[in-house]
């Protein structure tokens, strides 16, 4: 019980988040990718050149939206989130 519980707690703590970004070529999203992979709680990461998203699931207990998007903003790109 206590496996299953342990469990759940951890993938509660997953969030996903997508934002609408200016990527323009295939540069930019290695970029994007090379770097917010290394960020403290990002679990997985999608960059779509064609629909210029990036896609990031995340460990709420170590990170936050915000905190990514200005990664994100960093790196120089926009980050809004897709509704």
């Amino acid at each position: 019980m206590k496996t299953l519980l342990l469990t759940l707690a951890l993938l509660a703590a997953f969030t996903d988040v997508t934002f609408l970004t200016n990527v323009h070529c295939q540069k930019c999203v290695e970029k994007l990718e090379e770097n917010l992979a290394f960020e403290k709680g990002v679990k997985d990461l999608k960059v779509n050149l064609k629909d210029k998203t990036v896609y990031v699931r995340y460990d709420s207990t170590k990170t936050n939206v915000e905190k990514l998007r200005k990664v994100i903003n960093k790196l120089g790109y926009s980050a809004e989130i897709k509704k």
